[in-house]
């Protein structure tokens, strides 16, 4: 097998894995047609972003989906969900739930990811220099609810005016993922891909896996994802309940 490829299954393993620890399964499970269903619980190690105890979680790597849910929702979810190959939004209000996000994730297409050019100037930026940047403008690439687990980012200029940026949170033990804003202005020159191409090298090259998440119906997102050098791999459906 070419040494590209093992490098490859190397993302995919470590998000199998990551995977497994937010809804409390195996990384095997996430593999079976048949779809998984488990308990909610407080998941040492499971990504920063989700709450403690998520009332429904659904994730699906192109095989069975892998749930966790509620205890009180439980028998009520895996009844009505244990043939359903794709999960709606709908079948997810008919049980008492209110969606949060659906998100489409991404790892590297290949073993490394080709920074894209850039017709401004990409400047690395460490916490200590991008600490004043958690604005509106940047609630993307940084997020103010987590600050710490920013841990590197990157930035185009226009002369001294940071024109976009792109910052990468550790959002899980051994993975980065990255988010990405450019002025309004700025938008449809190339800057967001390559932002994002630069940012996902240096974490590569650090010996982390690079992420990349969006909601399904951002379509600028998913299309500079793929410019970038990323492919789709897997799907996240969290939900609360409407109470």
């Amino acid at each position: 097998m070419p040494e590209s490829t093992l490098i490859a299954n190397r993302f995919l393993q470590e998000a199998l894995m990551q995977s497994a620890r937010d809804v409390g399964c195996s990384p095997e499970d996430l593999l079976r047609p048949e779809n998984t269903f488990t308990l909610s619980s407080r998941r040492n190690g499971a990504k920063a972003f989700y709450p403690e105890k998520a009332d429904f979680l659904a994730v699906n790597y192109g095989f069975g989906n892998a749930v966790s849910v509620r205890e009180d929702k439980f028998e009520a979810v895996s009844g009505a969900l244990k043939d359903t190959d794709i999960i709606f939004a709908g079948d997810l209000i008919s049980l008492g739930f209110i969606p949060t996000f659906e998100n489409i994730c991404f790892l590297p297409a290949g073993d490394d990811i080709a920074p894209l050019p850039c017709r401004y100037d990409i400047r690395l930026l460490l916490p200590d220099e991008f600490k004043n940047l958690y604005l509106p403008e940047w609630s993307n690439a940084l997020c103010s609810k987590r600050p710490q687990l920013d841990k590197i980012a990157v930035g185009a200029y226009d002369g001294d005016k940071l024109i976009g940026l792109a910052g990468a949170s550790q959002d899980a033990e051994n993975m980065l993922q990255i988010g990405i804003d450019v002025l309004p202005e700025y938008r449809k020159n190339g800057i967001a891909s390559a932002l994002t191409s630069v940012l996902a090298q240096k974490i590569i090259k650090a010996g982390q896996t690079p992420f990349y998440s969006c909601l399904w119906n951002n379509t600028p997102s998913f299309k500079n994802a793929l410019r970038a050098g990323f492919k789709p791999v897997w799907t996240e459906i969290q939900a609360k309940t409407a109470e």
